[in-house]
């Protein structure tokens, strides 16, 4: 009697349902590597189109000791999930649609820088303001004596004042009356808020000055400068950070120096307050 052959089953089976499983990774992972842009409207237009590739029905059969291969194309490829209104589309996205252009840019900096500008200037003229008003109210007296002038010059408020109030000719030493005044100044300066510089300079006129005491009109203008800071910090009302003392000699004239009214007024000590 004959011994019956029993069929082995084909060892090859498996291959099938591996390469399709091979296939979708391999897509699912391209895929993923090049989604550039969620669109979740692409769902509605392009559904279906990696549906149709997955619900291909497998190869009836296989070559012993041969390969799988899968061509993946290079076109756009939308991917949906199951049961999510959601779509993906890879797209080649250029830098001009990602934001604006170099000159839009470059547009809206100026604007911003522009804006920022007005603001700024709207502050310091109201700060301008407050201490111009202030000013006028604490020394209205000494205004109309012509003790002091005030000036206004853009974002600046000068305080002027003249040597025959302030010093004696070719002296440093303050006149007494004048340290009430800067006692007063220095009150209304501390009562404003925004000040960022206070610059003291000396003047002179285009006399030359030699003697044991100051060497030129440098020296003497920037002793004068010197004096009134110190008067302003007695009562240590003011931040002596925001002091700076300046000698400039008979550089920055009101008048030609060409009759003895023009030197005296060309005289002077000046409280420039910056904002």
């Amino acid at each position: 009697m004959k011994r019956q052959k029993i069929k082995k089953e084909s060892s090859q089976g498996w291959l099938m349902t591996f390469t399709d499983m091979l296939m979708l990774l391999v897509v699912m992972f391209v895929l993923f590597l090049s989604f550039s842009e969620v669109d979740s409207d692409s769902f509605k237009q392009n559904a279906g189109a990696i549906s149709e590739a997955f619900n291909q029905p497998p190869p009836t059969s296989i070559l012993q000791n041969s390969s799988a291969i899968v061509e993946l194309s290079k076109t756009n490829i939308d991917f949906s999930t199951r049961g999510k209104n959601v779509g993906f589309e890879a797209k080649n996205v250029e830098l001009e649609k990602i934001g604006t252009s170099d000159s839009d840019i470059e547009k809206e900096s100026e604007s911003v820088k522009k804006e920022s500008e007005s603001v700024k200037k709207e502050k310091k003229d109201e700060i301008s303001k407050n201490l111009e008003s202030r000013i006028q109210k604490s020394l209205n007296n000494e205004i109309e004596k012509g003790h002091m002038q005030l000036i206004k010059k853009e974002d600046i408020v000068i305080l002027r004042f003249p040597e025959k109030v302030t010093f004696q000719l070719g002296s440093a030493d303050l006149n007494q009356g004048i340290e009430s005044v800067l006692d007063k100044v220095t009150d209304v300066m501390n009562s404003v808020n925004g000040i960022k510089k206070i610059v003291v300079a000396g003047h002179s006129d285009s006399l030359p000055i030699s003697n044991y005491e100051f060497r030129s009109n440098w020296d003497l203008s920037a002793a004068r400068a010197v004096s009134v800071v110190h008067r302003l910090l007695e009562n240590k009302l003011i931040d002596r950070n925001l002091l700076v003392v300046i000698g400039l000699a008979d550089t920055e004239p009101v008048l030609p120096n060409t009759t003895y009214a023009n030197r005296a007024a060309n005289r002077r000590v000046e409280i420039k307050v910056e904002f």
